[in-house]
């Protein structure tokens, strides 16, 4: 996951069991557990100041699309919310319409360019993810229907309630 060779914490486990040939009965370590390595392992390759530098470089994208996209209820979400980033972390963002044209159609306004569509089916149902480079970073929003909008997703590595940032966070996040 570090390399991004793998990005969802399950397919991860199951290569390093078949890697290190154990057993579908082996206890694995939890997805916070694996995050936190992962976090370590970046922050003793990059060094400090470069994690703390990458971060607020993606805070800084995240709040310049979530302010063009307001009227959609965006927040930040992930790695880039938590500091907690790995060489190929994204600036992970939810936002909320009913059409997700008009978010692209607002980010084609401000000049964004190269957003490609992408429609994901998992257990949670069927979204739309927009996505696209930004200063070398990849940007991601997973855009849910407004009928959603109440509903706070679970985290698949804590298993509670996601941590999410929303507009005014993100500003306070960037303040010195």
């Amino acid at each position: 996951m570090v390399e991004g060779s793998e990005n969802e914490y399950l397919h991860a486990k199951e290569r390093a069991m078949m890697m290190l040939g154990l057993s579908n009965q082996t206890r694995l370590p939890s997805n916070k557990k694996i995050k936190n390595w992962i976090g370590r392992i970046t922050k003793e390759e990059l060094g400090a100041d470069e994690v703390t530098r990458r971060v607020k470089e993606m805070r800084e994208i995240a709040l310049a699309v979530m302010s063009i996209i307001e009227v959609c209820d965006p927040f930040l979400i992930g790695s880039t919310l938590s500091g907690q980033i790995r060489h190929t972390s994204d600036v992970d963002l939810h936002a909320y319409s009913d059409d997700f044209d008009e978010i692209k159609n607002l980010l084609a306004e401000w000049g964004y360019e190269g957003i490609e569509e992408e429609i994901v089916h998992n257990m949670k149902g069927t979204f739309i993810h927009l996505k696209w480079l930004e200063r070398d970073y990849p940007v991601e929003i997973t855009i849910y229907p407004w009928s959603e909008r109440d509903v706070i997703p679970f985290s698949s590595i804590t298993g509670k309630a996601m941590k999410r940032a929303d507009l005014f966070a993100v500003r306070n996040l960037l303040r010195p």
